[in-house]
């Protein structure tokens, strides 16, 4: 297993007076489903959200992240996940297509299901990498609507999905610290 280590901003913004609280390096660390962790603490459902959702053809950066030739299709998505209400995280995921089941492709274009339960839902077995982990400010976040509030903590991480020693996903998601107390 792969050891996760926090970055140096990670480390300086705690030194700055961040209170990294037990949630926190729970939903930075966790290999596992987001969704459950977040339904966990907060006791309640959690619901999806599509912001945004297109398919692209990955340039020199994108085929890069998720080891494709340039120009194969990628699906682009921007999802919102609330439980009571409230906005628990933002997460931004890209997907070679041509590595997608049919079924499981038509479920994450169509549906607002998270992840993790179309991974289940199709018997998937995968394992998630994490690539980084990073503490930053929510106007240093580079979506086109963040909503949220300005000056706010956002704890953030990016990994991959690995399914038969290939990435099928790579995924950024960003958690508003506020609501993690």
């Amino acid at each position: 297993m792969k050891k996760i280590e926090f970055s140096q901003r990670v480390k300086d913004e705690v030194k700055k007076g961040f209170n990294l609280k037990p949630i926190h390096r729970i939903i930075l660390t966790t290999d596992g489903s987001v969704t459950r962790v977040i339904e966990a603490y907060t006791e309640k459902p959690v619901k999806i959200k599509t912001e945004m959702q297109r398919i692209t053809r990955a340039d020199k950066k994108v085929s890069s992240l998720l080891d494709i030739e340039e120009g194969k299709e990628v699906n682009y998505r921007v999802v919102r996940l609330y439980s009571n209400s409230i906005l628990f995280a933002i997460a931004l995921s890209l997907t070679p297509i041509d590595r997608l089941d049919e079924k499981f492709r038509d479920d994450l274009m169509r549906a607002d299901i998270p992840i993790g339960k179309l991974l289940e839902k199709y018997k998937i077995e995968a394992r998630r990498e994490i690539n980084w982990i990073r503490i930053c400010m929510s106007d240093e976040i580079e979506l086109e609507r963040n909503n949220f509030n300005p000056g706010e903590v956002i704890l953030s991480r990016n990994y991959n999905i690995i399914h038969r020693g290939k990435i099928l996903m790579n995924i950024t998601e960003y958690f508003p610290s506020s609501v993690l107390s």
